[in-house]
């Protein structure tokens, strides 16, 4: 590995992790591709990540730590890992999750083969559990070979509790240059990857799909990914609006999906006043907001529909028996 600058960098963020930490960096490590050194940053974790760490890394000098002085989120943890790469190539990796061993040498060559400024590839999802069967995160027949994502593609996949999965959950790979000084927006605690990847479509990056599932996407209880809050909603909304004057300057169709977005962000602050209500026992306030508000009442069906599914799920699992770690 040049010493100057690697090819790929790495970063990750780290926040008490520690019984991921193992298998996630194991897996950077043993990639193919070597030329690469891996960022950790770990956000004030109160468990012992900084062990785990240092047991996993076995002293390889392509791994560097840093410790953030306090919790800042995300968003934060990956700024500072950006300060520190050197790499041509950014590859955004959550400290639970694992990759496929030539994860990394796929995507630089898709990127640099096709012209790429951002190559993302699709998830397999596994729950360690064991409750299901792992599963890609984008449906395979709809996405066979590589493709380009437009900004209307992005944004259009992209609406909260949509049914179509959230393109925004993928793991890019950016170019250094294109990224240039552009960083994580702090105040956001979820979707700050879209956010991110939004603003380089926006100043007219180009993002390549690579349709193999070559990233290991970890569901667990502790993901923050899978909780969405009234403040988050609050917060990404304020992100894109903040972004009105460049969403201008585009075409019809990506206004359009950017209104569908607002939309859903509407639609589940709604959501989120009726649940807050039923939690309070005040049927009456809940009722009367949800007959005013019908474009919320899909919404009112989620929780059946995911206790159903789990429950589908842990039974299937238990008469076939235990399902191979794809990890």
């Amino acid at each position: 590995m040049s010493h100057e600058r690697p090819l790929v960098s790495v970063v990750a963020a780290n926040f008490n992790g520690s019984r991921y930490l193992d298998a996630a960096i194991r897996s950077v490590l043993a990639q193919t591709l070597t030329d690469l050194e891996l960022i950790v940053v770990d956000d004030a974790s109160t468990d012992e990540s900084l062990l785990a760490i240092k047991r996993a890394v076995g002293g390889d000098a392509r791994v560097r730590v840093f410790e953030q002085p306090r919790n800042g989120g995300p968003a934060a943890a990956r700024n500072r890992a950006l300060e520190a790469a050197r790499g041509r190539w950014i590859a955004v990796f959550d400290s639970d999750d694992v990759m496929a061993e030539d994860r990394l040498e796929r995507m630089v060559g898709r990127a640099e083969q096709d012209g790429a400024d951002i190559v993302v590839d699709n998830l397999m999802v596994f729950d360690e559990r064991g409750l299901a069967a792992a599963r890609p995160f984008l449906p395979l027949r709809k996405h066979l070979g590589p493709h380009w994502i437009t900004l209307a593609d992005y944004v259009a996949a992209s609406r909260l509790y949509a049914r179509q999965p959230s393109l925004g959950y993928l793991k890019p790979l950016i170019s250094a240059e294109s990224l240039g000084g552009l960083r994580y927006r702090e105040s956001l605690r979820i979707g700050e990857d879209y956010d991110l990847v939004l603003r380089l479509l926006l100043a007219g990056a180009a993002m390549r799909l690579e349709p193999l599932p070559l990233y290991r996407y970890r569901k667990h209880g502790a993901s923050i990914s899978h909780v969405l809050r009234r403040d988050d909603i609050v917060a990404m909304m304020a992100a894109d609006g903040s972004l009105a004057a460049d969403f201008a300057r585009h075409d019809a169709r990506v206004q359009r999906e950017q209104r569908a977005r607002r939309s859903s962000q509407e639609r589940a602050l709604i959501y989120d006043r009726i649940v807050t209500r039923l939690k309070a026992r005040q049927p009456a306030p809940a009722l009367a907001l949800a007959l005013a508000r019908p474009g919320v009442w899909p919404l009112l069906t989620m929780p059946i529909e995911a206790r159903a599914k789990r429950l589908v799920a842990a039974l299937t699992a238990r008469s076939s028996g235990p399902q191979p770690c794809v990890a």
